[in-house]
This record gives structure tokens, C-alpha cells and sequence, in this order.
């Protein structure tokens, strides 16, 4: 995933497998649970996280980060960052509480997104952020890993097997429970 600060654009591009990892950093890689280069040279995906358990764990958050007012704790803002440029605008995950008197940490939504190759979406998200009925398979493909392909403020690119590309809105990721990740099982040649 790469952001496109240079040309000034609001947008990160995820390219699948497009890391260029070298084996040694597979192996060390926490997220990566082994490699097989023996045999079939494919890497062991991940187990899944919530989105929250992610930026516990890759960024330091605590708990103290998230909001747990409503019925599926925990939650996160959605926010933007603003460059030292004052021109480049971008997507980021926001504490719910300020943490630093009149600051709240931030995390970018491509580099944090970019350790990542898939997520699912669980209905709940949406019925908070939209009302009932909200979370049916005719509104969103639910339930299904789905590749990460961009992300910009109208939202994030995924690709469905079933249904090609679909857009998710930013609005569901504040339900930080309902936002599942991993890394998937990819053949070691995608990776290069």
C-alpha cells in the first residue's frame, strides 16, 4: 500500500502482494505465523484480529484509546491527518479520547491497513452506523474475506470474489469490534 503523497492525492493504492518481503522478514514477521518455502512456497496466514486488537497491538494503544458507550465496545473515531505540507489530507483511525490535552493519536488508515491484506465485516457495524436492517447481504457482502485494493475518504476499495469490487464506507470502521483483519494465505510468488 502505498501513499500517493507525491502527486498530492488523498488516496493509498494496495497492490496484493505487492511488498517485495524477503523470506528473512516473513519469518520474523509476528503476523505471519510460518512460511513453507520447501514445499509449495506459500505463506500461513494470520490469524484474524479486530480492528481494535490491531492498533492495540501494532500501535500502542490501550483501551483508555477506544470509547465503550453503546452495545458493541469498543469504538474509535474516524478522522483525517494533515501533512507538514498543509496541502496532503489523509484517512486516519483517531482516539476517541484526547490524550494529549488537546490532541488525539492518530494512526494513518494506509499504514496500518498496509499489514494487512484482508477484512470482513460483521452486519453489526453498519446497523450502528445506519439504523436496523441495515447489515443484510443486499447492502454489503458480510461475512467474507474481502481484499483491500484503496483507500480514500469516500471510503475503502475491497474486492469480493462473488461480487468484484464494493466500496465500504469509513463510518462502520469507528465499530472497532465488528472490523476483523488478517493476512492471508498467499502463494509466496504474489508476495515478490
Amino acid at each position: 500500500m502505498m501513499a500517493s503523497r507525491d502527486a498530492g492525492h488523498d488516496v493509498a493504492e494496495y497492490e496484493p502482494g505487492g511488498f517485495g518481503f524477503e523470506s528473512e522478514l516473513l519469518a520474523s514477521d509476528s503476523r505471519v505465523v510460518a512460511t513453507d518455502t520447501d514445499s509449495d512456497g506459500r505463506t500461513v496466514a494470520s490469524e484474524p484480529v479486530t480492528l481494535a486488537e490491531s492498533l492495540m497491538s501494532e500501535e500502542g494503544w490501550s483501551p483508555l484509546n477506544f470509547s465503550e458507550t453503546g452495545p458493541n465496545p469498543p469504538y474509535l473515531r474516524i478522522g483525517g491527518k494533515l501533512w507538514m505540507t498543509l496541502t496532503e489530507y489523509e484517512p486516519c483511525f483517531s482516539s476517541h479520547s484526547r490524550d494529549r490535552i488537546l490532541f488525539r493519536s492518530k494512526v494513518s488508515m494506509a499504514e496500518h491497513l498496509q499489514k494487512y491484506d484482508q477484512m470482513m465485516i460483521d452486519p453489526l457495524a453498519f446497523e450502528e452506523c445506519y439504523g436496523p436492517d441495515q447489515g443484510t447481504d443486499a447492502t454489503f457482502p458480510f461475512g467474507a474475506w474481502l481484499t483491500i485494493r484503496k483507500i480514500g475518504f469516500s471510503g475503502i476499495e475491497l474486492w469480493d470474489k462473488r461480487r468484484g469490487d464494493v466500496m465500504l464506507p469509513l463510518e462502520p470502521l469507528s465499530v472497532a469490534s465488528a472490523i476483523w483483519l488478517r493476512h492471508a494465505d498467499t502463494p509466496r510468488w504474489m508476495l515478490t
